[in-house]
């Protein structure tokens, strides 16, 4: 009986083999069932009206480059009838017991998180994706890739597949799951799945298909932050490394919206001095206090510096709060760069728009959604947006352009009718040139009424010239 099931089973892997070369897709890799998956599939999410996304969990207490991992997805969970497939490549860092969100649209849940925005496009109607973890024996060697977990789905009850929830906020959730509700999976593709979706009534819990809320306790996810306010008065139209990070997020963020970085100092003017007075804006748009213990600013664009916040510094609710160099000892290039505000587990979870050439005494703030440069300092307050006058080098550039510009136009011919006389100025169809055919008409007419005018003296000078003619006849031998 063990002989017939292991030849039952070759042959199964032989037409997976012979299926996946036919059709030109990727071989699916190997399970290792000698291991726990370290990385497992928690939630899936398909529905293309309303945004799709893979959850993966970290079940290890080390840290996860996810660099190191792929997403191979096929769009059937019948490999034999798959007609596509393709690697969607991963980065970030997973802290111990976290979790790793690839997601083509924006979603709030109470969850400690890394996200990683990719275009997914998954299949609604069947699919299959599993994750790769890739080893390397020696470098320079053969990289193998070792199956971690995978799940396939369907829109219509089938073996083998999940069924996907009707309803476009609905999704997928693994089971079953440990007393934190943690996905508790002993080997890839085991487990079941349920339906569920967000508690409304419940920032960090799911409601199940039988109407049930499962409480989501001892995570932790910084929700997306929201802009403040902001004024715009005038617009001119036109390595050192990064710290030791504590892998804790403070009990007191659990659920908040991520702090956002809304001005930059770069250049401080006059008396200014670039190691004390440059400052870096962080706002918190939260109702209460944020706890930035373990987060982190960072400054350059390839050359990072890195300050990390010490334990107990606090934001105020709705407040805006300016760190100076002379604290942080961080230095913004005047030639460019960019900050951002890292969680505690190395995430960027903020960021300004990467700056050009900072003048003397400019801000670069950010108001509704845009960066500009602003004469207006406002350090720990709303950014009110004054953009300075475009210098005489730049107008004389432009005046110049624009001159360049009129040179090469063609001339037209003007013509002013009584119309642009009685109103002051040109119409817009008299400057139009004239026709060759119009001229020749005008001429013509001009021709006809002149012989017109003389038709006499013309009658008189053909009578004139006749007898003329007729005494030369008379006259001739």
């Amino acid at each position: 009986m063990r002989r017939i099931k292991a030849i039952l089973q070759a042959s199964s892997a032989v037409i997976v083999v012979a299926s996946s070369l036919a059709v030109g897709l990727p071989l699916p890799a190997r399970a290792d069932t000698a291991h726990v998956p370290y990385l497992v599939i928690s939630q899936l999410k398909i529905t293309s009206s309303n945004g799709q996304f893979i959850t993966l969990y970290n079940s290890t207490g080390s840290t996860l480059d996810m660099s190191k991992y792929q997403l191979e997805y096929f769009n059937n969970y019948d490999l034999g009838k798959a007609t596509s497939s393709r690697l969607i490549s991963l980065s970030g860092f997973v802290p111990p017991h976290g979790y790793f969100m690839v997601n083509d649209s924006s979603l709030t849940l109470c969850f400690q998180l890394t996200v990683d925005s990719v275009s997914l496009g998954l299949s609604s109607t069947a699919g299959l994706v599993e994750v790769l973890a890739f080893n390397q024996s020696s470098p320079g060697g053969s990289v193998s890739p070792d199956l971690q977990d995978y799940v396939g789905w369907s829109k219509t009850a089938a073996a083998g597949a999940q069924t996907l929830p009707v309803s476009t906020n609905a999704f997928l959730q693994r089971q079953p799951v440990d007393i934190a509700n943690n996905p508790a999976i002993a080997t890839a593709g085991s487990g079941s799945w349920q339906t569920v979706q967000p508690d409304a009534n419940n920032i960090c819990g799911l409601v199940g298909a039988n109407g049930t809320t499962v409480i989501q306790t001892g995570l932790s996810q910084l929700l997306p932050t929201s802009e403040p306010a902001a004024a715009i008065v005038s617009l001119n139209g036109d390595d050192a490394g990064v710290p030791a990070l504590a892998a804790v997020m403070p009990p007191a963020d659990i659920g908040l919206m991520a702090p956002a970085i809304t001005e930059l100092l770069p250049n401080p003017a006059g008396t200014g001095n670039d190691a004390t007075d440059e400052f870096i804006e962080v706002y918190n748009p939260n109702d209460t206090v944020f706890d930035l213990s373990g987060f982190a600013l960072q400054v350059g664009t390839t050359k990072l510096h890195s300050y990390l916040f010490p334990s107990g510094t606090t934001m105020p609710a709705h407040g805006f709060t300016a760190f100076y160099s002379s604290i942080t000892g961080l230095s913004l290039s005047n030639t460019g760069g960019q900050a951002k505000l890292l969680d505690p587990f190395g995430n960027s979870i903020a960021a300004s728009a990467v700056y050009g050439t900072a003048k003397d005494g400019l801000a670069w703030a950010l108001a509704n959604g845009k960066w500009y440069w602003t004469t207006k300092l406002t350090p720990g307050a709303a950014n009110v947006i004054n953009q300075p006058p475009a210098s005489k080098k730049a107008a004389a550039k432009a005046k110049s352009a624009k001159a360049a510009v009129k040179a090469k136009a063609p001339k037209k011919t003007k013509i002013k009718t009584a119309a642009s006389s009685q109103y002051g100025g040109d119409d817009p169809a008299s400057t139009t040139p004239i026709h060759v055919w119009t001229l020749a008409l005008v001429a013509i007419l001009a021709l006809l009424y002149g012989a017109y005018e003389y038709r006499t003296d013309l009658a008189n000078k053909v009578y004139q010239f006749r007898r003329y003619l007729a005494a030369r006849r008379v006259d001739r031998p």
